[in-house]
């Protein structure tokens, strides 16, 4: 019950962190022609705010965009796009095309998006994560990805450069060195058996961008320090490299497991971390 506890905790402050990271982008310096937001915050204590937005006409000269999050998505937009067709709005970490008029469009800490309008839907995946293409198509699937008239929504959409983006660089960093600091602090106090909760880095290697998770986002202060710019396959080798590093680590450490007793409380532990990347993508 303590894990369960604990990992619901976490999938919270995931959630928490990604909402606050994309508010702070939005309220910076929202790209294109971006209407002005109204941000309502956590959904369960604003529903009398939310339902009455829902309500408002669709009357800005140029749109408008009320946002909000809960328990499953770091942020929810109810946007009314006054514009044409395919307009492009800035939504965090990606710039979305959206159809004209109101529609709602929820961001999950997946790194997927999911665009609705009526009837009509479409799910976007821009993580380049194998299980976030997965939960893509399960979205597209469930909900058809059009209405009655068999119009499919605009679904392209821009996924912003990592250094202008806080949503999509401090997310990647909080996965990468908490755990990390964590993990080897749990080695120091209570045995290489430890280790085995470096199968974390492996989960988290399906679930979300690799290159990101392992290279391009926590590795970018070295490269700029040394001048360097990786080219794509470099980054691929790296990014591979880094998660058979950390495969051998979570070995090493089941190894060590059975050649040592280990304490209840540090299979729990590691337990955990194997079961994180779960709650921190869904």
């Amino acid at each position: 019950m303590l894990v369960l506890a604990g990992l619901i905790i976490v999938h919270f402050l995931n959630v928490y962190l990604q909402w606050s990271v994309i508010r702070r982008d939005l309220v910076q310096k929202p790209s294109f022609h971006s209407p002005e937001y109204t941000f309502l915050n956590f959904s369960p204590f604003h529903q009398r705010e939310i339902e009455a937005a829902r309500l408002l006409p669709n009357a800005a000269p140029t749109g408008r965009i009320f946002v909000y999050f809960d328990l499953l998505h770091p942020a929810v937009f109810m946007v009314w796009n006054n514009g044409g067709e395919g307009d492009f709005f800035d939504l965090g970490p990606v710039l979305a095309a959206l159809p004209s008029g109101a529609s709602r469009v929820s961001l999950f800490s997946a790194s997927v998006f999911l665009i609705r309008q009526g009837e009509k839907a479409i799910a976007r995946n821009f993580s380049g994560s194998i299980l976030g293409g997965v939960w893509a198509r399960h979205l597209n699937e469930k909900h058809s990805g059009q209405g009655k008239g068999g119009k499919r929504l605009p679904g392209s959409f821009i996924v912003k450069p990592l250094p202008g983006s806080l949503s999509m660089k401090i997310p990647y960093l909080v996965y990468f060195y908490l755990p990390l600091a964590l993990i080897v602090i749990l080695i120091v106090y209570s045995g290489s058996a430890m280790a085995a909760a470096f199968f974390y880095y492996i989960g988290m290697s399906f679930f979300f961008d690799a290159q990101k998770l392992f290279v391009t986002v926590p590795l970018a202060w070295l490269f700029n320090k040394i001048g360097v710019e990786p080219p794509d396959p470099w980054v691929k080798v790296l990014a591979v490299t880094m998660a058979l590093l950390f495969l051998v680590a979570s070995v090493y450490g089941l190894w060590r497991w059975k050649g040592q007793e280990m304490p209840a409380s540090g299979k729990w532990v590691v337990c955990f971390f194997i079961l994180l990347p779960l709650f921190l993508f869904f």
